[in-house]
């Protein structure tokens, strides 16, 4: 593969990936936490932090504007007086119920330019190469570079 075609491909996941993000909700935010809540039911608030891969801070302030907003109660745990459960309020899971609906639409719009066979070709073809990213990812030689890189772009 010739480098043009290399850096096309990067370019266009880069875009698919950002567009993902923006657009159906994959920020660690309010729709995450709806949904994590409407799926799991009650967890602690640390537990959820986990969940989500969010540092304790930006949780905190995402859920005073969830309570807020009513979406959410929180109480003290009966396990542990430390800990706090999170639970969806009934406002909550009416709301985590339209983002549920509304984010199979934006995944069904989204992939409506392939047939069957392309949309199983694709998950394949991602597959494959979301296994070889976590093998780079466990590449101490491949960090490095990405590193060192990284750091000369910020200069």
């Amino acid at each position: 593969m010739d480098v043009r075609q290399e850096h096309t491909l990067a370019v266009r996941l880069k875009t698919c990936g950002r567009f993902l993000f923006y657009q159906v909700g994959g920020k660690a935010g309010q729709q995450r936490i709806l949904m994590t809540l409407h799926t799991l039911g009650h967890m602690t608030q640390k537990e959820l932090q986990d969940r989500l891969e969010i540092s304790s801070g930006a949780l905190s302030e995402i859920l005073q504007k969830m309570e807020d907003s009513s979406l959410i109660e929180r109480s003290k745990s009966a396990d542990d007086k430390r800990q706090v459960d999170l639970t969806l309020s009934p406002h909550g899971n009416t709301v985590a119920l339209q983002v549920k609906e509304n984010y199979h639409q934006s995944l069904t719009r989204i992939f409506e330019c392939f047939d069957d066979a392309q949309r199983d070709q694709l998950e394949e073809l991602l597959g494959i190469l979301t296994q070889h990213l976590d093998e780079l990812k466990a590449d101490p030689l491949f960090t490095q570079t990405a590193e060192a890189l990284s750091g000369c772009a910020q200069r």
